[in-house]
């Protein structure tokens, strides 16, 4: 997965996506929705949540050139930056589902 693709702030400390961060998201409501998917609907939703951060990045990026708001600005960012780690948790989880899968076919 290349991070680059779908954000690229300069100056943005992109929050990690490690074991600790990964039990978190799982208990929040967004996590158990991404963990309650089904491998069969995993690239929609993918295609979905990464089509989304181009829309957030393209308000921000106008927002920014324009000089609006500071305060929303950081709010938009904010929300841009959990987004983006739902996003890999979303990757994270479909990998997991493939692997159990592939380990249930070998079995």
């Amino acid at each position: 997965m290349n991070k680059s693709k779908i954000f690229n702030l300069q100056g943005i400390k992109m929050p990690e996506l490690t074991h600790q961060r990964i039990q978190e998201l799982k208990q929040t409501p967004k996590g158990k929705l991404i963990t309650a998917t089904s491998m069969d609907a995993f690239p929609g939703l993918l295609k979905t949540m990464e089509a989304s951060l181009h829309e957030q990045l393209a308000k921000y990026e106008g927002m920014k050139l324009t000089g609006q708001n500071g305060s929303a600005r950081k709010l938009l960012l904010m929300e841009m930056l959990d987004d983006h780690l739902y996003w890999e948790f979303a990757y994270h989880m479909m990998f997991i589902k493939w692997r159990e899968q592939q380990i249930s076919k070998a079995s």
